[in-house]
């Protein structure tokens, strides 16, 4: 399954190669990187394509589903579902800088969370947030997650553990 989802002001499509340049200026952003869990800081040449390479595979086997987000045709950054071991799907985003309090995150999520529901059968979703990004929690809070638990996530930009809040999504909540 390999198709484009469409909102009111957004596209989000399957990366492709060509955003690699892209991908990597946005995430290389230390006030990006700082609030993902996986994200280096300096991004490494090479990384994003790397990555974009193997996502084909992850959505065929069904642990992963990564939309680049568009803006009249611009990327502006990347949400995604993943899971692994069976489990429930995440789901995990990010946006440039320059997009950030304009709604685009809440509206892109919304969409996606009704492609896991709707498209991929999803019983639950999960999520979670470092505790000093209050603006990804009102994104969560926003598409009706509730919070599960409180407790700690690597952060690989910052080189330690950083408090996280986690959070679920049955979809009887979707809003």
């Amino acid at each position: 399954m390999n198709q484009d989802l469409i909102t009111p002001r957004l596209k989000l499509r399957a990366p492709e190669p060509d955003d690699a340049p892209r991908l990597q200026a946005l995430c290389g952003n230390w006030e990006v990187a700082r609030m993902l869990e996986v994200v280096p800081h300096p991004y490494p040449d090479g990384l994003a394509e790397t990555w974009i390479e193997g996502l084909a595979v992850r959505r065929q086997s069904d642990t992963a589903h990564i939309f680049a987000i568009t803006l009249a045709e611009e990327l502006i950054g990347v949400i995604g579902l993943e899971r692994g071991d069976d489990g429930p799907f995440g789901l995990g985003y990010w946006l440039g800088e320059a997009w950030w309090g304009r709604g685009y995150m809440s509206e892109a999520a919304t969409r996606v969370i009704h492609f896991a529901f709707e498209d991929l059968g999803a019983e639950k979703l999960t999520s979670g947030f470092f505790a000093d990004n209050p603006a990804s929690g009102r994104v969560l809070k926003k598409c009706g997650f509730r919070i599960a638990r409180y407790g700690t996530l690597p952060c690989r930009a910052r080189g330690k553990e950083v408090e996280a809040v986690f959070m679920e999504l049955a979809p009887g909540g979707l809003t």
